[in-house]
């Protein structure tokens, strides 16, 4: 089994969504199914500055 993760960005506007389709649809023309999404989050530079959240998607193919 093979696995794919790939951050997917935070934003989920209308365009966001409709790139994260065609991002889903070209893992899948290459043989992969999504699999999950999970939060991730990184804090600032020495924990002073802002941190920022995002999302992987977890994609397999078997």
């Amino acid at each position: 089994m093979q696995y794919k993760v790939e951050s997917i960005g935070a934003e989920f506007s209308d365009k966001a969504i409709k790139t994260l389709e065609k991002r889903f649809e070209s893992k899948a023309s290459e043989g992969f199914k999504f699999h999950s999404v999970f939060q991730v989050s990184q804090p600032g530079c020495l924990g002073i500055g802002k941190g920022t959240t995002t999302y992987l998607a977890v994609y397999v193919k078997e």
